[in-house]
């Protein structure tokens, strides 16, 4: 892990896969448990997110003015935010800052920091595994020189020998197309149906959730029984790759993040026990104004004509806005899944999108910048279109 961190009034902790800024406690033994909770040599039982939220709350008799956390240790990061504590993506980076997300009024000088305790309120963490390592150059080692007893040629009628011809290679065969009578379809105009849909503007196309893996059956004849001359595909190559995760089970058995101290969706207390590689649920859903939930099983495009993005692979939820609404982009808005974290980015819209978590004044979106959101969340789109971040049991 590399941090680099900007000197300020705040505390930075950290070491490793664990890092938290916060507001100066002003307590010498808190800020002690802290590390000590970071560095692993505190007694475990609970999560490391469970152990600081026990310590700050004891330590501000509540929730921390600020306090911004982040844990890879799941291989895709996790973060926690109170008060004014902010954390934003910046590429696989995530910076962690205690002014609630504003602009900086200018870029302040870094130090790099490999752990341990700093006055600090903005630090940027990079995992190294996204770092590239310089690539090293070969010595030139010169060849040893010939010993008088070595082969130095071949003769030139050795060269010219040929081996015997091979069997020729097979003919290809070519099956004729099933002649079924239908005229051809025209593919030189888009389909009128799609179009349609497109022009109406105020849907919202919910992709299916992937259907579960189930073994292909083979047709009659087994995979051994073709002509010879067709190019085989192993079914495994078939098949689609869902994005995985570290997750523990609540009693309930909901998945949840590994460091989570309470169930993400019926928020019981999770008992201590070793993650597993999942497929990642759904994170949640996003209600828009009609009551309809969208729900985050894969990303979401929100604007008055949506679509992913040229050349992505993605299929993303489409919500399309009404078409009376000028100020809201044809892309406005994206919600994009990391890991456990759900993220929100301004498409560089012509209205603007404002943010508002709970407990927080509204701001409007930096286009571009990338956003965690916590459940609750508010997303209003031109002040005229806006959407919530819900977590729990999120109907279709």
């Amino acid at each position: 892990m590399e941090a680099r961190y900007a000197s300020g009034t705040g505390v930075l902790v950290g070491s490793g896969a664990h890092w938290v800024l916060l507001t100066d406690p002003g307590d010498e033994q808190v800020v002690q448990e802290i590390w000590d909770v970071l560095s692993m040599t505190a007694p475990s039982g609970a999560t490391v997110v469970e152990r600081v939220m026990a310590i700050a709350e004891k330590a501000f008799d509540g929730d921390p003015p600020a306090l911004a956390l982040v844990d890879f240790t799941s291989g895709a990061s996790t973060t926690l935010s109170r008060g004014s504590g902010h954390v934003r993506l910046a590429g696989p980076a995530r910076v962690l800052s205690l002014d609630g997300g504003a602009d900086p009024d200018g870029l302040a000088t870094t130090r790099r920091l490999v752990g341990g305790v700093v006055a600090s309120d903005r630090v940027e963490l990079t995992p190294m595994s996204v770092r590239t390592a310089p690539a090293h150059r070969a010595e030139e080692v010169a060849a040893p020189p010939a010993a008088g007893d070595l082969i130095d040629g071949i003769p030139a009628s050795i060269l010219a020998a040929k081996g015997p011809d091979g069997p020729p290679p097979r003919t290809r065969m070519r099956r004729p197309a099933e002649d079924t009578g239908a005229p051809l379809p025209d593919t030189s105009e888009p389909d009128p149906l799609m179009v349609e849909r497109i022009e109406q503007g105020t849907h919202t196309t919910i992709r299916p959730a992937s259907a579960p893996h189930t073994p292909p059956t083979d047709p009659a004849g087994g995979p051994e029984d073709h002509d010879g001359s067709t190019t085989m595909r192993p079914a495994h190559l078939a098949q689609g790759t869902a994005p995985t995760v570290l997750a523990v089970s609540c009693p309930l058995g909901h998945l949840t993040p590994p460091i989570a101290p309470q169930c993400r969706v019926c928020h019981q207390r999770v008992a201590p026990q070793e993650p597993r590689r999942v497929d990642r649920p759904a994170l949640g859903g996003l209600r828009l104004p009609t009551g309809e939930v969208v729900p985050l099983d894969r990303g979401v495009i929100l604007g008055r004509k949506p679509a992913p993005a040229e050349g992505s692979t993605d299929w993303p939820h489409l919500v399309h806005l009404p078409a009376d609404h000028s100020f809201v982009s044809r892309r406005h808005l994206q919600i994009e899944l990391d890991g456990w974290d759900v993220v929100a980015r301004d498409l560089d819209s012509r209205g603007g999108t404002t943010i508002a978590a709970p407990g927080r004044d509204a701001e409007r979106m930096r286009p571009g910048d990338a956003y965690v959101l916590e459940p609750g969340t508010v997303l209003d789109m031109a002040h005229v279109y806006a959407v919530r971040f819900e977590t729990g049991a999120v109907s279709r």
